[in-house]
């Protein structure tokens, strides 16, 4: 396997292992438990995703399916102000808090992409950031519907 694929790789895990100990943290401590609930399922999450990674088979990076279809970005991280913390974070705090690091996450990959002259470097960053971006709206679809739902 190239060398510039299994830095993505390590380094994508690293972020994963990261990701998943912090919001299975912030969950013993949520004040709400709409909100322990929400950091709970997004840690199991990034856990899923870290088992994906360490499955994955190298010699297939470069077919890496690139998604075709649109996904939704409300851009809430562009517009609302996230907390800088999780610990006694309400609901809507703590899904602001977890757009914003999908957001970084979204740019993160993308940035990696230009940098990488492989074709299966680009192509694994590509995934990973589309990857990122569908969390991304799922929480903000998710932040959508909380705060604007109809009484």
């Amino acid at each position: 396997m190239n060398e510039e694929v299994s830095e993505i790789l390590e380094t994508a895990m690293l972020k994963e292992v990261a990701s998943a100990a912090m919001y299975l943290q912030a969950a013993t401590v949520a004040s709400e438990p709409a909100a322990a609930a929400l950091l709970k399922e997004l840690g199991e999450e990034e856990g899923q995703h870290l088992a994906v990674l360490k499955n994955l088979d190298p010699a297939n990076i470069k077919e890496t399916p690139v998604m075709k279809a649109r996904i939704a970005d409300l851009r809430l991280s562009d517009h609302l102000e996230a907390p800088s913390e999780l610990p006694g974070a309400e609901l809507t705090e703590t899904l602001l808090f977890a757009i914003k690091r999908e957001s970084e996450s979204v740019e993160f990959y993308t940035g990696l992409m230009g940098l990488f002259s492989d074709e299966n470097a680009k192509n694994l960053c590509q995934a990973l950031a589309w990857q990122e971006l569908a969390h991304k709206a799922k929480l903000e679809l998710l932040y959508d519907s909380t705060v604007y739902a109809e009484d």
